[in-house]
């Protein structure tokens, strides 16, 4: 990452730094604990998990309705906290509508889903959308206040709370369950540190919080119910979608192999992409519309640094995916490399275009991320409802998919270009 000072502002490169660095020691501590857990759980186990993690995030990007992005981008403190009550009382309207929904009619739904495995862990859904949901939100108001220190924090207690609580489960043989309630606590623990900054200033900020001030945000930051939380929700569902899919074509044993592979070759996504991202949207928000040009310039820079980056762990997978997985997490899960090998490519375009996408939301281009995320969408339906006619092995359906979803990540990467360009031209036009 030193390389970055050199690309970057310094406080930019130091906080690319911060957080690589603790999500690079989280990511060591999952690669550790990875070789116990696929030794404790079978394949079909981990496809119920799969099932488990695409249902809840899914719903959780749409738990708040995406009112807590407000939060970073408010014009002040005191809007900010506004826009974050507002998250939180949508979230638990949500969460409760969520449980009724589940409990009078899971069966119908996960059988529409093609998860009825989920059918006795259905109650977990909820509990999940209400946690990891408080979590965002307070992530939220972190990257406003540029609190990386927080953030790196939690990281290493998400890895360490989550993977302590699937080998502990694992050993007490309670199936997929133990799996479930440790993904739960993986993605939601560590919300003390995250808070913390927060309650340290309460008293001071809750007396900030007013209902016409509520009201008032809800209608300044509108777009995001409106257009970013469909987007988001058709975006995530572009990723998820497959897992529902595979479930229902090829059976929860290949969705486990499938899961597993899809986890492992994100890690670079995870491990570097998603922290060059956090901090890029943090600098970029702060930013904001004032100097496009700027935010140009960052993006051109970032996008030439990830395609270095992004090409190692390409070549990796490519050459010695299959063997690496049997060796490191046993013989079971040698297909899962066969699946990492074709999901390659498209974790390389994800790795670059991803952080780059968080453009459509600073500059409130949230119409264009809906269209984008719409044709994503439509494009996963054609790829299985192909792959389905035709009777396509689980192989070659990935590989449509990988190839489909590659060009969409490019074409996002082209538009949020053009959007900056817009940009430049009016704020050159403006002030000429």
């Amino acid at each position: 990452m030193l390389h970055l000072r050199e690309l970057f502002q310094s406080t930019f490169a130091k906080n690319v730094a911060m957080i690589s660095a603790s999500t690079a020691f989280a990511q060591m501590l999952n690669a550790l604990f990875s070789p116990v857990i696929t030794r404790l759980y079978n394949p079909d186990e981990y496809g119920i998990l799969t099932l488990y993690i695409s249902i809840l995030g899914l719903a959780a990007i749409i738990a708040s309705l995406k009112y807590e992005w407000g939060i970073a981008i408010a014009e002040s403190d005191e809007k900010a906290v506004n826009v974050m009550c507002l998250g939180f009382i949508i979230l638990f309207i949500f969460t409760v509508i969520t449980y009724i929904i589940f409990y009078l009619f899971g069966r119908p739904i996960l059988n529409i889903l093609n998860a009825t495995k989920l059918f006795n862990y259905r109650y977990l859904i909820p509990i999940g959308i209400l946690l990891v949901g408080s979590y965002r939100i307070f992530l939220q108001w972190a990257y406003r206040n540029k609190d990386f220190h927080s953030i790196s924090i939690t990281k290493i207690w998400q890895s360490i709370t989550g993977n302590g609580a699937f080998v502990l489960f694992g050993f007490l043989r309670i199936g997929p369950v133990g799996l479930i309630l440790g993904q739960i606590l993986k993605e939601s623990a560590g919300m003390g540190s995250l808070s913390r900054p927060f309650f340290r200033n309460s008293i001071q900020l809750i007396k900030k919080i007013s209902k016409d001030q509520i009201i008032w945000c809800a209608k300044r930051y509108k777009n995001f119910p409106l257009y970013s939380a469909p987007s988001q929700l058709l975006n995530t569902a572009g990723i998820q979608l497959p897992v529902f899919f595979i479930s229902s074509l090829y059976g929860s044993q290949v969705l486990g192999l499938y899961g597993l592979a899809n986890t492992v070759v994100n890690l670079p996504m995870v491990l570097i992409g998603q922290s060059i991202g956090d901090v890029f949207y943090a600098e970029v928000a702060s930013i904001g519309k004032r100097n496009p040009k700027r935010v140009k310039d960052l993006t051109d820079k970032l996008f030439k640094k990830l395609v270095i980056i992004g090409l190692v762990p390409l070549v990796v997978l490519l050459f010695f995916g299959p063997f690496l997985f049997s060796f490191v997490f046993g013989y079971r899960w040698y297909d899962a490399g066969e699946y990492a090998k074709i999901l390659a490519f498209l974790v390389f375009a994800r790795f670059i275009f991803t952080p780059i996408s968080r453009i459509y939301s600073v500059f409130e281009r949230q119409k264009k991320a809906f269209v984008l995320d719409l044709f994503r969408v439509i494009l996963v339906f054609a790829v299985f409802g192909i792959s389905d006619f035709l009777n396509l092995s689980s192989y070659l359906a990935i590989g449509l998919y990988s190839i489909a979803m590659s060009i969409v990540y490019l074409i996002t990467y082209l538009l949020a270009q053009n959007i900056l360009k817009e940009d430049i031209k009016r704020e050159t036009f403006e002030t000429g």
